[in-house]
């Protein structure tokens, strides 16, 4: 019989000060095992402490093509860039759709986050990419190649299972998926993708738990969380979490702010490591995928 095994990734360390300080809190907790970090900001400089003061986190690269500043000078990228030098923002998905950004360009941008990440003394775990932006043509492919250069085996997955209590079931999805049709189409195309990586050789989660299908609030909501952990299918499952402080860079940045720090407060204020054990969740990081 398979155990339930759960990764619980902190998205965005690196992209604010205020994201790392959460970070550092709630990884304290023990719940909260693996961390993906931006490079591109100021605040990556933090990543030393984040691996001497945790190691038995995993530590993976939130590749970026979509917000804010470059590792490479804006000249030599010029597609990936606006008029003001830093990369497209809300411009993005269309420019990537209508085949503006030049794949090459995208390739040696990666190439450079990661360079920079790995002299930062970072052993890279894993990859994916801010807002999940790597699913768009392009941007996929140019990432599979960078990650299978440099050796980065371990992905998450956007394999989508919405978390629902077992009866009932049924009912839920449909109202999730009549609430966003989009994501119809959206999370089959993921899941293609994800056929397309495993193909190419990397490793990753067998699903990930979307816990929205519990409510608009679920993200932080303890009840929902406590829901997810006796809901879930056996096998290695991956949720990602956003905790953050608000700060000037995440309100000129971010659509998700007042999320964040109640995603911090939700998660350091349970003993959530507890209660996966209580619920036979066995809490893990992705170096599972590398042994």
């Amino acid at each position: 019989m398979s155990e339930k095994r759960l990764i619980v990734n902190a998205d965005g360390f690196g992209f604010t000060y205020g994201n790392n300080r959460a970070i550092f809190e709630v990884l304290e907790k023990g719940f909260v095992r693996s961390v993906s970090v931006n490079v591109t900001w100021p605040a990556v400089e933090q990543v030393k402490t984040l691996i001497r003061n945790f190691p038995h986190v995993s530590v993976g690269i939130h590749l970026n093509l979509s917000v804010g500043p470059s590792v490479l000078p804006s000249e030599e990228i010029p597609s990936l860039v606006n008029s003001t030098g830093e990369f497209h923002g809300s411009n993005f998905p269309l420019l990537a759709r209508r085949g503006k950004l030049n794949p090459d360009e995208m390739r040696r941008e990666l190439s450079a986050q990661i360079d920079k990440f790995r002299n930062l003394g970072v052993k890279i775990t894993h990859w994916d990419s801010h807002q999940g932006r790597h699913l768009y043509p392009g941007f996929f492919k140019a990432a599979l190649e960078v990650a299978n250069e440099k050796k980065i085996r371990a992905t998450r997955t956007h394999n989508y299972y919405i978390v629902t209590p077992q009866k009932g079931r049924m009912k839920v999805l449909l109202k999730y998926y009549f609430k966003h049709p989009r994501n119809v189409i959206t999370h089959s195309m993921a899941s293609y993708r994800m056929y397309c990586a495993r193909n190419a050789g990397f490793v990753m989660p067998d699903r990930r738990l979307v816990i929205e299908g519990l409510g608009d609030y679920a993200a932080y909501n303890s009840k929902s969380w406590e829901v997810l952990l006796q809901e879930m299918p056996e096998g290695l499952n991956f949720i990602e979490c956003h905790p953050g402080y608000i700060d000037d860079d995440l309100l000129r940045y971010s659509h998700l702010v007042a999320s964040r720090e109640k995603e911090r407060e939700m998660f350091c204020n349970h003993d959530w490591l507890r209660k996966a054990e209580e619920s036979g969740v066995n809490v893990v990081n992705y170096r599972v995928l590398l042994s």
